[in-house]
């Protein structure tokens, strides 16, 4: 497990869960092992027909096609999750629909695939409705904790109301002005160019590039929303 993914005093408070469904699970432990130490749920399963996978919550179901096996994922078992088959010489055509990955891969590749795809889903709050969760970045409304990555992060009083009010936009864009009474309420008078500065705080401490973004998309001439 790589000891870098808990800097410090870090540690895995929720999660996204990934199922993986392969007849040698032994051959994919490095995979797993991986995508554990960056603080995803795995579990694993020999065959798509066990019946608990319909009772899971996931938000991402990697299916092991490589040695020649038909294993297709009920729709019932994938529930909303999206399915990446990886794919081999021996792998019976037509693969199923969903997305591929060629197997063996390079590590860094099929991580960067798998986390891209089991990001896609919207913010997520809890039954409770203390905790929102967008990509790999958790915010814990009631204890005002912000993980990225498994990892807390420090935001001012501010940077949190900002996140907070693009995770709970459903995605849709976001004038200054409606940012500004959101957090400050309607009364305040400052210059929209305040939230400008917060946005960029908020990304450097993400990791967000604003040429690429991740988590905060820019609006040209509108605002801002939350990256793809």
């Amino acid at each position: 497990m790589n000891a870098d993914a808990f800097p410090d005093g870090a540690f895995c408070d929720t999660t996204r869960r990934i199922v993986v469904i392969s007849p040698f699970p032994a051959r994919l432990q490095g995979l797993v092992s991986e995508l554990m130490a960056r603080c995803y749920d795995v579990l694993m399963f020999h065959s798509a027909k066990e019946s608990v996978l319909s009772l899971l919550q996931n938000d991402l179901v990697v299916v092991d096609l490589t040695w020649g096996t038909e294993e297709v994922v009920p729709a019932q078992a994938a529930g909303s999750a999206d399915c990446l088959y990886l794919v081999g010489s021996r792998t019976v055509r037509p693969v199923p629909e969903g997305h591929t990955l060629a197997w063996p891969s390079a590590l860094e590749t099929a991580l960067a695939k798998i986390e891209a795809l089991a990001g896609q889903s919207k913010p997520q709050t809890d039954a409770s409705a203390d905790r929102l969760r967008f990509k790999d970045v958790e915010m814990d409304l009631k204890r005002i904790i912000v993980l990225h990555r498994g990892a807390k992060i420090d935001l001012t009083k501010t940077e949190f109301d900002l996140l907070r009010v693009l995770l709970t936009s459903d995605g849709g864009v976001l004038s200054r002005q409606e940012i500004m009474e959101a957090i400050w309420g309607d009364g305040y008078f400052g210059g929209s160019n305040s939230i400008d500065v917060h946005i960029k705080s908020l990304r450097q401490k993400l990791g967000d590039d604003p040429k690429r973004p991740v988590y905060i998309a820019t609006v040209r001439g509108v605002g801002y929303r939350l990256g793809e």
